[in-house]
């Protein structure tokens, strides 16, 4: 059966048809095969994007669209610059820890490539960095508005996988600061190699500047704050948090900033709107098929053939990374989400490795897929924004692309690099929460 679904959504996929109407096609030849009645299909459907916690995504896209208009992005670069700008690679550097901020608050790629894109390529270019490059670097920095906590590839992947979404929101701390940290190197000796964007002689680091930048940006860095700690607290759930983090940019954007006005608010719910019914319907026929494929016990059959391979828990999550890594070539993160997460876990579960920690390795690998062609849709975002070609930004990314590569073989080999804060964060919750019934 996996074999049959497979090739239908590679076959459609080839010829363009969008990955939803693939998935419809996949899940009805599936129905027939199986004697199952189409009706099935629309009941499924119906009950997959029925969920409270899916609710979570149109909130933290609606956050995304507030912080591109209200004032709130510009804001946080301004801090990223007091506090790397006066670093070799200058506002490079800026991008990448502006990328890191924004995506604590929003934990949308595509989102942060055109807002931090936006704001800083046109900057970047007057520094002397090529386009490509500028592109580049915002591109790749994208990736760690997935990792990051609050993260939407981590909500989907606890709503259809049944995994705690506070613990993978913080196994995604140290791996997003990783990233970070590889990307700020790679831009540092890729920007001294070529002798562009020294630092000013006459600009040095200001602890007054910072300070200053970070009082004005002190209102939405407090937001991934709120979030994570309300989470972790019990105060809300990752849903109410989105709901929360929505109505706090949107008071910093009409009262505090005053950036976005009242008459702004309709075109802002339009294009959340938009967005949101994209991925709601993805997710109902994603979860349609999840469920064909577990009642044609497909994880188990995908398990027994990995396993009659290699039964080493490395030797599985190679193959399973390697497997990965090639499916982001050809499908968007969403979808590859939806579609394997439901597959791939009860695998992992059975040569025992930790949920979280997979988790966070299968969105960190998916998101390299991102900004890698011929599907990375962040690197459509980045070329409309640098106005340069595509193979000219895919030619700029590939050191920042092995750089993402070189952290995601680091995660296999050392799973308590993800796993270090969750497993020292929660006992600590558990016992007060104990304490407090």
């Amino acid at each position: 059966m996996l074999w049959l679904f497979l090739g239908i959504l590679f076959f459609f996929t080839i010829f363009g048809v969008p990955i939803v109407f693939c998935l419809g096609i996949a899940n009805i030849v599936m129905l027939l095969v199986m004697n199952i009645p189409l009706t099935a299909l629309a009941a499924k459907v119906i009950q997959g994007a029925d969920s409270f916690p899916l609710l979570a995504i149109p909130f933290f896209m609606f956050v995304g669209e507030v912080m591109n208009r209200g004032g709130i992005a510009r804001r946080l670069v301004d801090f990223a610059d007091a506090l790397v700008g006066h670093i070799t690679g200058g506002l490079g550097h800026v991008s990448i820890l502006s990328s890191m901020f924004f995506g604590g608050i929003c934990g949308s790629a595509v989102a942060e490539t055109a807002a931090i894109g936006g704001l800083l390529i046109p900057p970047m270019k007057e520094q002397g960095f090529p386009a490509p490059l500028a592109a580049a670097i915002c591109a790749s920095a994208a990736v760690i508005g997935i990792i990051i906590p609050p993260s939407i590839p981590f909500i989907l992947f606890g709503i259809i996988t049944s995994t705690s979404i506070a613990r993978i929101f913080l196994g995604g701390i140290v791996p997003g600061i990783i990233v970070g940290l590889a990307l700020m190197i790679t831009t540092y000796f890729i920007t001294k190699k070529k002798g562009i964007a020294r630092p000013d002689p006459g600009r040095k680091f200001s602890l007054r500047r910072v300070w200053t930048t970070l009082v004005s940006a002190g209102w939405a860095l407090s937001i991934p704050i709120i979030i994570v700690g309300g989470i972790l607290g019990g105060v809300f759930t990752a849903t109410e948090a989105g709901a929360v983090s929505a109505f706090v940019a949107m008071i910093l954007g009409l009262f505090v900033y005053k950036e976005i006005s009242w008459r702004d608010l309709p075109g802002i719910f339009l294009s959340t709107g938009k967005s949101t019914a994209t991925v709601l319907y993805l997710c109902g026929m994603a979860m349609c098929t999840a469920w064909l494929l577990t009642r044609a016990r497909v994880p188990f059959e995908l398990a027994a053939l990995v396993q009659s391979i290699t039964e080493s828990q490395l030797g599985v999550l190679l193959m399973t990374n390697v497997l990965l890594f090639f499916v982001g070539f050809v499908m968007d993160l969403t979808p590859a989400m939806l579609i394997l997460a439901p597959i791939l876990l009860p695998m992992m579960q059975q040569v025992g490795i930790d949920p979280v920690y997979f988790g966070v390795l299968m969105s960190v690998n998916l998101g390299i897929g991102l900004i890698t062609p011929p599907v990375g849709t962040v690197l459509y975002v980045a070329t409309g924004v640098a106005g340069i070609k595509f193979d000219e930004l895919v030619k700029s990314i590939a050191p920042f692309v092995v750089a993402e590569l070189a952290v995601l073989v680091l995660l296999i080999f050392f799973p308590q690099v993800i796993l270090f804060v969750p497993n020292l964060v929660f006992p600590y919750i558990l016992e007060i929460k104990n304490e407090k019934k």
